[in-house]
């Protein structure tokens, strides 16, 4: 078999590469719709917590906290409020703490962090941690990274402010790899990676700057070439997911 190298003056260089990817970016955008109504069919036939709403964990003095997200946040795939990984999550750091854990919740299956920051209050009053976990709408809806960034970086000063403490925390989470949640066109996975991978850089960029923002990546279920979601359930996602919000907050980290 004959391997044949590609001339170097055919390789594209990194500006050619640069408008590739916009020109790509921009003819998905219909693609991008097409699954973005998909994601709103799926959601509402999916299962959700059909027990009572958990917010409190007993503890000497509990720890307050804040999470704000879209699907996740709002039990997408488990029957349980105890499977979510607001739960999960809140009971990990009332372990770690040795203070207990109380929280609220803000949660929309289609919000937006442009919807988010064009709200008055988020009930952020005392909270010493929130936890951002959107995303999944904005990739599907074309957020561009420049407004996603401006947008975030005013939510984040508005909980702080609102929540009245002198340095509460916020933690943004990564964007789960939403491409891998079902079989999906090839090009359509390559127009979601790149705007998952767009939107998480711009997050880590505002953390890097902004005092009490921290970005947690969203946890990985590869190993090597192979995906755990051969052996997925939104259960283990979860539970994952919220112990990796919990462990960004262990000293340290």
């Amino acid at each position: 078999m004959v391997t044949m190298s590609t001339p170097p003056e055919a390789r594209p260089t990194p500006p050619a590469r640069r408008r590739l990817t916009a020109a790509l970016l921009t003819l998905g955008r219909p693609l991008l719709l097409i699954s973005f109504a998909l994601y709103q069919l799926e959601v509402r036939r999916n299962l959700y917590p059909r027990d009572a709403l958990v917010s409190h964990i007993d503890g000497v003095d509990p720890l307050r906290m804040l999470f704000v997200g879209d699907v996740a946040a709002s039990g997408h795939g488990v029957l349980s409020h105890g499977l979510t990984v607001v739960t999960r999550a809140a009971e990990h750091i009332a372990v770690d703490s040795g203070r207990g854990a109380e929280w609220s919740i803000v949660a929309e299956p289609d919000l937006t962090m442009k919807k988010l920051a064009h709200r008055t209050s988020y009930g952020a009053q005392g909270a010493e941690v929130a936890f951002l976990l959107l995303g999944i709408p904005d990739v599907l809806l074309s957020t561009s990274p420049e407004r996603w960034a401006a947008q975030l970086e005013t939510v984040v000063r508005r909980i702080q402010a609102e929540s009245g403490l002198r340095a509460p925390r916020v933690v943004v989470s990564g964007i789960p790899p939403l491409s891998d949640f079902r079989p999906i066109n090839p090009t359509a996975r390559r127009i979601i990676n790149q705007r998952v991978d767009r939107l998480n850089a711009a997050s880590a960029d505002v953390a890097d700057h902004l005092p009490g923002l921290s970005y947690v990546p969203f946890p990985t279920w590869r190993i090597g070439d192979m995906f755990i979601k051969e052996m997925f359930s939104w259960k283990t996602m979860h539970d994952a997911w919220g112990e990796t919000l919990a462990a960004s907050l262990r000293p340290g980290t």
